[in-house]
């Protein structure tokens, strides 16, 4: 019966015919294995919240992982009723942003409108269900005034930090989970566009 050229020698000290030793080998198929799994994990889809910077080539700002389920709350005084208001969201299947309600202490001018039969009060707040809306992703105009706060998934954005008169817009984006990594560590934006 003739020799496999890469079994190993009786004697040969845990060598291979060829003259490899067994310990590289196994480290060679570890490496191979290990690499590929890393890739699969990379080529993972993943679903992120974005807060990009439409006046400033669509940079970047900030971005969370976000699978569905996962929550996120936009915080706010309207500047000219000075009204606490809050927008309720959620990461909807298929990777969608959908608008659970919005909550503020009164009504006025440029508020968010109240709707019969989708309004109630819970305490200090009047609280509009808006039903799991699917809506598109949406600009937001910061001034200090408003006093800001975006919290996405329980992570606190730091939207304060950003100038007054900048623009948000707040997105859902289907990405590789690679692509989020490498934001993540190195900040390289996944979009080639950048609009």
């Amino acid at each position: 019966m003739a020799k496999s050229p890469l079994q190993a020698q009786p004697g040969a000290g845990g060598r291979l015919s060829r003259g490899i030793p067994a310990s590289t080998i196994q480290w060679g198929i570890a490496t191979v294995v290990a690499l590929c799994v890393l890739a699969a994990v990379a080529m993972t889809a993943a679903t992120v919240t974005t807060v990009r910077l439409p006046r400033s080539d669509n940079r970047l700002f900030r971005a969370v992982n976000t699978p569905p389920g996962s929550q996120i709350r936009l915080k706010y005084l309207h500047s000219v009723e000075k009204t606490a208001v809050e927008g309720r969201f959620v990461i909807g299947k298929g990777s969608v942003l959908q608008a659970v309600q919005t909550r503020m202490t009164s009504v006025g001018t440029g508020l968010p409108n109240t709707l019969p039969g989708r309004t109630r009060r819970e305490g200090d707040w009047i609280v509009v269900d808006e039903g799991f809306q699917e809506i598109p992703g949406f600009d937001f105009l910061l001034a200090p005034i408003n006093r800001t706060r975006l919290v996405v998934r329980d992570t606190p954005i730091p939207v304060e930090d950003l100038a007054s008169g900048s623009v948000i817009r707040l997105d859902v984006e289907k990405i590789r989970l690679g692509q989020w990594v490498l934001w993540r560590w190195f900040e390289v934006d996944w979009r080639k566009d950048r609009q």
